[in-house]
């Protein structure tokens, strides 16, 4: 009982809030071998308001007993009353390596990232770090049974940014990284996530990002899902006349194969 107070406690920012959060593309299961999952959003609205919004995020895994490798390419683009609102999308590639009894783990990753409305042209970065599978760590078999997983991690990675509007601008930082990350069963067939990331820049720790993503998922069919999502980010320090916070909800369709 003591553990879910603790990991209640941690998250709960996630639920009063609900850069790019990669940690929500991580597997939440456990398949052999290559894997593709695909997620569709489409929301539109017409009356009084003209509004049409699609994404599209593709994922590839090959798993293997000790180290795992995936990739991630997603786009989102959004018009309303006929003018774009919305235009962004990254790459990113990760693998990770299982060190010790399955609850200390290595992590390499790297990523390619853009978004017209913060003007921000592209943003590559890559580093590294470790993951701590704390249910496994802590050997809570309460919250086994209840099927909950629950992972903090800690890294660092290199950032250059470039960001383009009446001038270019050219900014580049060593960040840390750490998240927290929570998925539980609520029914066989529903799950819940929820995820927190803090980038401080190493050399000014006013200049952070804060994101935090709530995800729910519904299956409809053994590899068909319907899925929910909030995302707020936050950052403290902005280029040109953007806003320091954003909060997005979501609503896709997932295909996983196989």
């Amino acid at each position: 009982m003591r553990f879910f107070v603790v990991a209640f406690l941690v998250l709960l920012p996630s639920f009063i809030f609900s850069q790019v959060n990669t940690e929500r593309y991580r597997k939440d299961y456990d398949l052999l071998g290559f894997s593709l999952t695909n997620t569709t959003g489409i929301d539109f609205s017409t009356g009084n308001t003209e509004e049409f919004e699609i994404s599209e995020a593709i994922r590839l895994d090959w798993n293997n007993p000790i180290q795992d490798y995936y990739a991630v390419l997603e786009y989102d683009f959004k018009t309303a009353n006929n003018k774009k609102t919305k235009d962004k999308g990254f790459v990113h590639f990760r693998t990770i390596r299982d060190f010790k009894e399955s609850y200390l783990f290595g992590e390499l990753f790297t990523q390619l990232e853009m978004d017209r409305f913060l003007n921000l042209r592209s943003r590559f970065l890559f580093g590294g770090g470790l993951r701590i599978d704390l249910i496994t760590l802590l050997k809570e078999k309460e919250a086994v049974k209840a099927n909950v997983k629950l992972f903090a991690g800690i890294g660092l990675m290199y950032e250059n940014e470039v960001y383009s509007e009446e001038q270019t601008i050219y900014i580049s930082h060593l960040r840390a990284t750490s998240y927290i990350s929570l998925i539980m069963a609520l029914t066989e067939n529903i799950d819940l996530g929820v995820v927190n990331y803090y980038q401080p820049a190493m050399e000014n720790f006013i200049d952070y990002r804060f994101t935090s993503d709530i995800r729910l998922k519904i299956k409809l069919l053994d590899q068909l899902s319907l899925q929910f999502e909030g995302s707020y980010k936050h950052r403290n320090l902005v280029v040109d006349d953007t806003f320091k916070d954003d909060l997005e909800i979501k609503t896709s369709l997932v295909l996983r194969l196989p």
